[in-house]
């Protein structure tokens, strides 16, 4: 099965400037009424209605030739382990990017400029990745929990690991067992050069990629004195350790590392609601709505992003300065160019993946007691306060309503 990446995310995020559409869909792979998929009879339902609304435009000329390369990438699925695909298709501008997912989606279909990248993002910002160490006295195996799935990324073994002690050898002396072994059960657990090898190959492997947290199993002896020679910020990173024994089966460490993750993120998301409301009491360092959130990203201020519950935020690009809008505005009120509908919510996620902020999202049941429900279902901590005022008055004459008067 392959895992949802971000390189293959990213891809789609960096749109060239263009005017030409793309078809993205979205089918369900799993299996209906015992035999039958209904992917097929959806994907014509709703090309027909998208069809009918482009009309003669050029986009309806080209709109045939996705489709096919969609009903192909669902009729011979890549993976037929997968339960849903993710198709992205403009042959105009020569995109062609299939996605097997190892999660289900409901089908759909979006025509628009740009690849419709929200159901992936929310999976992917929905279920983080995680780093999972684990190590014993001679050796040590590297798991990487991409959305929960452990999969075996790295072995380390101690170099004399099948060599005699000296203690062992013939015509040893008291003297020498101490002097030419450095094995931790004679020389210190904290002095093991194998241990701190360890710690070093971590450090590496977290740097070459993008997780939320390190786990770390064994015996309590053995991960102390690993955590102790990790880097500051990378012990500070570490979401839980448990005991386990040696084992090199990514489905024995299953249910250890899930209960710690699910843990980890309800400690995670208390402790950063906590945060957000203390400063929003404040109004210290903190952004609320779409309009804010998306200038404090396009400024680099944001230092981190709560998204949820609700996805179907509008927005709008601007079509000249490519200024990313909180608000349905016809008009840029920054640079007066034409402004199109986008979804704020995907461009806010994008943002976010683009120059590496964190996002949590945030699941509540009902959407009236939601925690983000009165900052506008969306918020970010700052790193700074903005040093400009937006115009205010340009963007709500923009939208057709009476600026609003001064207190």
């Amino acid at each position: 099965m392959m895992t949802l990446l971000r390189q293959g995310i990213e891809v789609l995020l960096d749109s060239p400037d263009r005017h030409d559409y793309v078809v993205s869909a979205y089918a369900d792979l799993t299996v209906r009424d015992g035999f039958e998929r209904h992917i097929e009879l959806h994907l014509k339902n709703q090309s027909r209605a998208a069809g009918d609304a482009l009309g003669e435009t050029a986009a309806r000329r080209d709109l045939e030739a996705n489709l096919a390369v969609i009903r192909e990438a669902v009729r011979v699925p890549a993976d037929p382990m997968a339960r849903g695909l993710a198709v992205f298709s403009g042959v105009a501008r020569g995109l062609r990017q299939v996605i097997p997912l190892e999660f289900p989606v409901e089908n759909y279909l979006v025509i628009d400029e740009e690849p419709f990248v929200l159901p992936l993002l929310e999976r992917w910002y929905g279920e983080p990745t995680f780093l999972i160490a684990l190590v014993d006295t001679d050796e040590a195996h590297l798991f990487e929990a991409l959305h929960g799935r452990p999969d075996r990324v790295r072995d380390l073994k101690r170099d004399d690991v099948g060599q005699a002690i000296q203690r062992d050898k013939p015509r040893f002396t008291y003297k020498k067992r101490f002097a030419r072994t450095q094995h931790e059960r004679l020389f210190g657990v904290a002095d093991d050069k194998f241990l701190k090898s360890v710690g070093e190959a971590i450090r590496a492997h977290w740097a070459g990629g993008h997780f939320n947290g390190l786990v770390l199993l064994g015996q309590p002896h053995i991960t102390g004195p690993v955590r102790k020679a990790l880097p500051r910020d990378l012990a500070a990173a570490v979401a839980g350790e448990a005991q386990h024994a040696m084992t090199t089966r990514a489905d024995e460490l299953a249910d250890d590392v899930a209960r710690m993750i699910v843990r980890f993120q309800a400690e995670r998301e208390a402790t950063g609601l906590t945060e957000l409301r203390e400063r929003w009491k404040r109004q210290h360092r903190v952004a609320g709505g779409p309009t804010d959130v998306l200038d404090a990203l396009q400024q680099g201020r944001a230092e981190r992003v709560f998204v949820g519950p609700r996805f179907d935020l509008a927005g709008a690009r601007c079509g000249g300065c490519r200024y990313h809008l909180g608000a349905p505005v016809g008009i840029c009120p920054y640079c007066g160019a034409k402004a199109r509908p986008v979804n704020a919510v995907q461009d806010i996620m994008k943002l976010a993946m683009r120059h590496r902020v964190p996002v949590q999202l945030i699941h509540h049941a009902g959407e009236k007691d939601a925690p983000l429900a009165p900052m506008g279902h969306v918020a970010a901590l700052l790193l700074a306060e903005a040093n400009w005022a937006p115009n205010r008055a340009a963007a709500e004459a923009s939208e057709g309503h009476t600026p609003r008067e001064k207190d």
